[in-house]
């Protein structure tokens, strides 16, 4: 059974260390692996990206997820986030983190949110660190592509499939 909650993949990074856009190498990947556990899936960017996919624009014209994340909560209460740049990710983990209403310890842009956290949102600091406050283990959130060296450290099938 999926996930009544809506789960936005958060691609509006500026891809500074990558030099170029990742979030067009990874968007169909991530957008599968999120429909596979959840009944609505949303990109969250500054202006849509693609064409034939729902999308969440975020109006802040600052480039951190903390701004994009108090949006998405203050619209929807109960959510489910995950970047763009964790090809690892899994249905099952997805399910995990959702069952105990956690984020991933390796990741904290991975994992549940709702509006009793907006409370612990700090705007002096931008972190997203202390918002939800349980936090387990997801192997599979460890490893975020940052660099294009980075993609090297995937498992060939994934390489494949990401036509990379």
């Amino acid at each position: 059974m999926k996930i009544d909650i809506p789960c936005f993949i958060l691609a509006g990074g500026k891809s500074s260390r990558f030099g170029e856009d990742k979030a067009k190498i990874f968007y169909k990947h991530q957008y599968e692996i999120c429909k596979k556990a959840f009944k609505k899936v949303f990109f969250a960017a500054k202006t849509k990206k693609f064409k034939k996919y729902p999308f969440f624009i975020e109006k802040s014209k600052e480039y951190a997820p903390f701004f994009a994340l108090d949006e998405i909560i203050r619209k929807h209460k109960k959510i489910f986030v995950i970047n763009i740049d964790t090809p690892l990710l899994t249905p099952d983990d997805l399910f995990k983190l959702y069952r105990h209403k956690a984020v991933a310890l390796e990741n904290p842009l991975v994992g549940y949110y709702d509006y009793t956290m907006l409370k612990n949102f700090d705007k002096n600091s931008l972190r997203i660190y202390g918002i939800n406050k349980r936090k387990i283990s997801v192997k599979n959130s460890k490893i975020n592509i940052n660099r294009k060296e980075d993609l090297l450290s995937l498992p060939y099938k994934i390489r494949k499939s990401l036509k990379i």
